[in-house]
């Protein structure tokens, strides 16, 4: 039951007993309570002006601050954000170093003269001339280094002619793999206070079966400014590549090798040696370390450190990328200094502005008020503003549009109405409660499961005849569907796969869905019960209306996806989306009904099994003909097939059930648009898109169907 609220003039709720004390919300009652004179010695163009400095200056001093406290933030996280990268980029640089500079050594090692050079009969001055002359050739080298095939130096050009000949390197790593494996091998290596990247590969005379080493060329490459320069450049962070100059087994003793911008100031080595923790995780235990913050040269810089091993593990040296806060602030500041300008303008301008707009908009603002006011009192007819513009205009133009809407509103309610209780009444008048199409139903006035008094019928179709009846226990009226003996019978798979569909429509909750509330049987008979919808259904629109407005016809198919969206959620197929199964409420709300044929997703269909064919001719996709098992696209073919009808005014096919069928599998729909010209070409796309015979040339959901809908924009 509704219980309406009384607002006549003699309810004395609203009677006003004085000028100063009328209807709560209109402005003269607001300003008299609160006392005229003191609140009009202030005009409102004066206290608009105030308020909108105080906001202003309000908002300037939260947004500095807010700047402030953000930009530090974003600028950590930025920071720390791409030090956590500075590893695998150095890694992965370093990496591609070694493999160019390889190749370099490789290329040359194949030479003829550089295998000649091996040969026991050169002499120590000719290959010590070839280690000289290779620093030359292998642009960028800094040592070049030649050992026999026994590991012993043969020449190196660092060291003066002769010195060193014979000195065992079988220990070195680098040194041992290519004589070992006959491959290239990489290592950083420690040249005095210079970290270099040595490069050593097998010299090869003979070719297969012939093939013999005669030993290892190598050469190192120094990091140097210029590698220095790319790594910055990678890791936007200033460079510094730091070595232990301690002697093995004594305390690390850290020197910069070479840095860029500000870790080039001062001693940085000496900074980084300040930070606790920093010099004996890269130097004693070889493991990154950071993100770190420290001061260096009055700057606030945050850094990591990541260690540079030898082959053999050792750590040489370390590669540190830091940022400075500072400069990570820079744009920071420079957008607050801009805020101040601008808000200081803003205010200087905005005084004396809102002062005239104040005075401009107190009786529009007025007039709106008290429009309001009428609006809750349930009047819709009213003065407004006629000439405001601006801000206030669109806002007098809106409620305006607002105003008109709820006119046509109350004239389409009043409309529909009786034409409800007319369909409503046929149903029940036409149609004998005795029996309906050959199948028993309930008598009126039968009471059901002892809980359900049957009212009248209101319509039936091939999976059941549906009543109107009250629910005894909850007082209220319900649907109640009796469902055909002929498609469900008990302990059938069909019963227990209805069974299994409503649990799982009862969970489906949505405004544009009408609720199942139960299954039940009765002297036999099983049916369900749904929540009784008072309205029209969309049949009953297009017969008495005809092809729809694009505007009603757009509203209705949007509500319609939104209810199919939900039903999909919950994992259910419809199966017989049409005309008959959606209901048009008086209010303008589209709900979707009739799930006596639904099925889930999940499940098997045991109507499909038996090769029955389920739904409505006019409105059965192609593989819902065929009796192939559905998915959610199905049901898009089907409320294709609706919007179709809603804006022609027809189905896509016509002729006996039959010829229909034939129509679904083998023919196109014609265009809507060639019935109906003034019909938008994206709606037309859409409908005949939604009608493909392949399910995937569909839209793939009900939600991506209610948004294609969305973009289209009717001509005014």
């Amino acid at each position: 039951m509704t219980t309406k609220r009384a607002t006549s003039e003699n309810d004395p709720a609203v009677i006003p007993t004085s000028p100063a004390r009328r209807v709560p919300g209109r402005i003269e009652g607001w300003v008299s309570a609160t006392g005229t004179n003191r609140l009009r010695s202030i005009g409102l163009g004066t206290r608009f002006s105030l308020a909108a400095t105080i906001l202003l200056l309000a908002a300037l001093g939260i947004a500095v601050a807010i700047i402030d406290w953000r930009s530090a933030i974003i600028a950590q996280q930025t920071i720390r954000g791409d030090l956590d990268r500075a590893a695998p980029i150095f890694r992965s640089y370093l990496s591609d170093l070694e493999m160019r500079l390889a190749d370099q050594v490789h290329s040359l090692a194949g030479e003829p003269g550089t295998k000649a050079i091996f040969d026991p009969s050169v002499n120590v001055s000719t290959r010590h001339e070839f280690a000289l002359d290779s620093v030359q050739v292998l642009a960028g080298a800094k040592t070049v280094f030649l050992f026999g095939p026994d590991a012993a130096s043969l020449a190196r050009s660092d060291r003066a002619e002769g010195e060193g000949v014979g000195q065992q390197f079988g220990g070195v790593a680098w040194v041992s793999e290519p004589l070992r494996t006959w491959h290239e091998s990489t290592a950083v290596i420690l040249e005095g206070n210079v970290l270099s990247v040595v490069a050593a590969t097998p010299v090869v005379s003979g070719a297969g079966e012939m093939a013999h080493l005669d030993g290892v060329l190598a050469a190192s490459f120094a990091l140097e400014k210029r590698q220095a320069a790319a790594l910055q450049g990678l890791t936007r962070g200033d460079i510094a590549f730091l070595v232990n100059r301690a002697r093995r087994g004594s305390s690390p003793e850290v020197a910069v090798s070479v840095a860029t911008g500000l870790l080039e100031a001062q001693d940085f080595a000496r900074t980084f040696a300040s930070v606790d923790g920093a010099v004996e995780g890269v130097f004693e235990n070889a493991e990154s370390f950071g993100p770190f913050e420290v001061t260096h040269a009055g700057d606030r810089l945050i850094g990591m450190a990541v260690p540079i091993q030898s082959a053999a593990g050792e750590p040489y040296g370390a590669f540190v990328v830091a940022r400075s806060m500072a400069q990570e602030l820079a744009a920071f500041r420079q957008i607050r200094r801009t805020l101040f300008v601008v808000g200081g303008l803003a205010i200087l301008v905005a005084a004396p502005v809102s002062f005239l707009l104040g005075r401009r908009l107190a009786r529009p603002l007025q007039q709106l008020a008290i429009g309001a006011g009428r609006i809750r009192e349930g009047e819709l007819e009213f003065p407004l503003p006629e000439r405001a513009g601006g801000e206030i205009g669109a806002l007098a133009r809106a409620f305006r549009g607002m105003v008109t809407e709820l006119k046509e509103k109350r004239a389409l309610e009043r409309m529909l109405v009786p034409l409800g209780r007319a369909s409503t009444t046929n149903a029940a008048t036409q149609v004998p409660l005795s029996e309906h199409a050959g199948r028993p139903v309930f008598q009126q006035d039968a009471t059901v499961a002892n809980r359900y008094r049957v009212r009248s019928v209101l319509g039936a179709g091939a999976m059941g005849t549906v009543f109107l009846a009250d629910d005894l226990e909850l007082e209220e009226e319900v649907a109640l569907k009796v469902l055909s003996s002929h498609a469900l019978g008990p302990g059938t798979s069909s019963m227990q796969s209805v069974k299994i569909e409503i649990r799982t429509a009862r969970k489906i909750s949505h405004p544009n869905v009408v609720r199942v509330h139960d299954l039940g049987e009765a002297q036999g008979v099983y049916f369900l019960t749904m929540e009784y919808v008072p309205g029209m259904t969309l049949r009953d629109v297009i017969e008495k209306r005809g092809a729809l407005a694009l505007g009603p016809g757009l509203q209705i198919a949007k509500q319609l996806c939104r209810g199919l969206a939900a039903v999909h959620d919950a994992g259910i197929i419809h199966r017989d989306i049409k005309p008959q199964n959606i209901m048009v409420l008086p209010n303008g709300t589209v709900k979707l009904m009739d799930f006596g044929i639904a099925k889930s997703e999940r499940i098997a269909d045991p109507l499909l099994r038996e090769g029955a064919l389920v739904g409505t001719p006019s409105y059965m996709s192609p593989e819902q003909v065929r009796c192939e098992p559905l998915d959610a696209r199905s049901d898009l073919y089907a409320v294709g097939a609706v919007m179709f009808e809603m804006f022609t005014g027809s189905p896509p096919f016509s002729g006996t059930p039959r010829d229909v069928l034939d129509a679904h599998l083998h023919q196109d729909p014609p265009a809507p648009a060639s019935l109906r010209p003034d019909l938008p070409d994206t709606l037309d796309r859409l409908i005949v898109g939604s009608m493909s015979k392949r399910p995937d040339r569909r839209p793939a959901s009900a939600q991506d169907l209610y948004a294609a809908l969305l973009r289209i924009h009717l001509a005014e």
